[in-house]
């Protein structure tokens, strides 16, 4: 799977793109490179303890987008 990232925000790359006046449908990773989009990396969330939850956030690299996690302690009720 290929993306964007926008302010923190996943955008996924369409099935389609159009080049050379052509439109393809499934194109090839070099293709979603070509224009911008990167690979999508998604992770497992960690195990949290009783009281605890995990976040999400994206981190954007040169070739890729990664999610990452971040444990969380629960508000107080």
């Amino acid at each position: 799977m290929y993306g964007k990232l926008n302010a923190g925000s996943l955008i996924i790359a369409p099935r389609k793109l159009q080049g050379d006046g052509v439109i393809v449908y499934n194109p090839p990773d070099e293709m979603y490179e070509a224009n911008g989009w990167k690979k999508v990396i998604f992770t497992d969330p960690p195990v949290c303890e009783e009281g605890y939850h995990a976040e999400y956030s994206w981190r954007e690299t040169a070739k890729q987008i990664r999610q990452d996690w971040t444990v969380v302690q629960e508000p107080p009720e």
